[in-house]
């Protein structure tokens, strides 16, 4: 096995380790209807001004048409309404409505105190170690 090879088992085998550690494998992702994908669509309407799904596009890697039958269900499920720009009557925005609001606010929730169990028998030292870490892990592997 090359060196480059054992590289890639390893993280391939933490990769295992942390997907089952978060659930995302689960099909409702953190105690809700949701799948991890629909999760982090939800995530982005909540936090993105003037939301479209182009600029969804622009914050995740989703395909286009994938993204629209998410978005199609959200309205469907009472969850984001469309409504043209003040701006461009071209484009639509994409704004959640009170019940979006509140399954986000679950999602939110769930995972906060998911974290938040993860961590709690680590000592401040450990948590400084994992954040730092974490933060290592996210520059070495930033691509712009």
């Amino acid at each position: 096995m090359t060196q480059n090879q054992e590289v890639i088992e390893k993280i391939r085998k933490f990769n295992r380790f942390y997907t089952n550690v978060i659930g995302l494998l689960d099909q409702h992702f953190l105690d809700t209807p949701y799948s991890l994908t629909e999760g982090r669509v939800l995530y982005e309407i909540y936090h993105m001004q003037e939301c479209s799904a182009r600029k969804i596009m622009e914050n995740i890697v989703i395909d286009e048409g994938y993204l629209s039958r998410i978005i199609n269900r959200f309205i469907k499920w009472g969850l984001v309404r469309k409504v043209p720009s003040a701006k461009d009557k071209r484009l639509h925005l994409i704004l959640l409505t009170e019940k979006g609001s509140r399954e986000f606010s679950k999602l939110n929730d769930n995972s906060n105190r998911l974290i938040s169990e993860l961590i709690e028998k680590l000592s401040e030292k450990e948590l400084a170690d994992l954040t730092s870490m974490m933060e290592k892990i996210h520059e070495l592997l930033h691509q712009d």
